[in-house]
């Protein structure tokens, strides 16, 4: 066990291995205390010898666990789509045959005085194709219920849900080129043409 000591310049008891830091915290403008410090340091035994710290090492055990957690993750990441395709999307999974019936509607927009490309692969995720959903980059959606349920009059907002775009407030809007008051309720009908204007758009 250390020594008490007593402090050279206020006196109160301090461990022997404390003295110097007790010195630089408590009386650090006094004029004594540098050559103090300097002296007690030159004294052997007096600071306390650090103990050094191991070296961090992993086991094999350690190394293959967390492997095996980091696979186990990846591997529930990738096929959590596949065990419930249709979570969270805002119209259903269908098979893609257009089994009640296949429209087709082509969606043209301009951001400003430029055409925006609407991209493939709309509305379709792994495991899941929704009733809406384009396959090439060329405004052609897809409209293709399975079920009785299903056969309803989809509309150009419902194709921006499934897109996760913001409808927004477009400036024009032509169906077959006849101009309608814009907004998300115009509905898509097969073989029509739908052409939307914003001020800025951005795909």
């Amino acid at each position: 066990m250390a020594k008490p000591d007593r402090c050279p310049i206020c006196g109160v008891s301090v461990k022997s291995e404390n003295l110097v830091r007790h010195l630089n915290d408590n009386h650090p403008r006094h004029p004594d205390t540098p050559k103090l410090v300097r002296n007690l340091r030159e004294e052997p035994g007096r600071l306390a010898v650090r103990k050094s710290s191991r070296p961090f090492r992993l086991s094999r055990l350690q190394v293959t666990v967390v492997a095996l957690v980091i696979v186990i993750g990846v591997g529930a990441y990738a096929v959590a789509p596949y065990l419930n395709p249709g979570a969270g999307k805002p119209l259903p999974c269908v098979s893609g045959t257009g089994r009640a019936y296949h429209w087709h509607t082509s969606l043209q927009i301009d951001s400003g005085a430029t055409p925006v490309t609407i991209p493939g692969g709309i509305g379709i995720s792994p495991g899941c194709m929704q009733i809406l959903h384009t396959h090439e980059a060329d405004g052609t959606i897809h409209i293709e219920p399975d079920t009785l349920e299903q056969t309803r009059l989809y509309t150009v907002g419902e194709f921006f849900a499934v897109w996760g775009k913001p409808f927004g407030s477009p400036n024009q809007m032509h169906v077959n080129d006849t101009a309608v008051t814009p907004g998300p309720n115009v509905v898509l009908y097969d073989q029509a043409t739908i052409h939307i204007g914003y001020a800025s758009f951005t795909p």
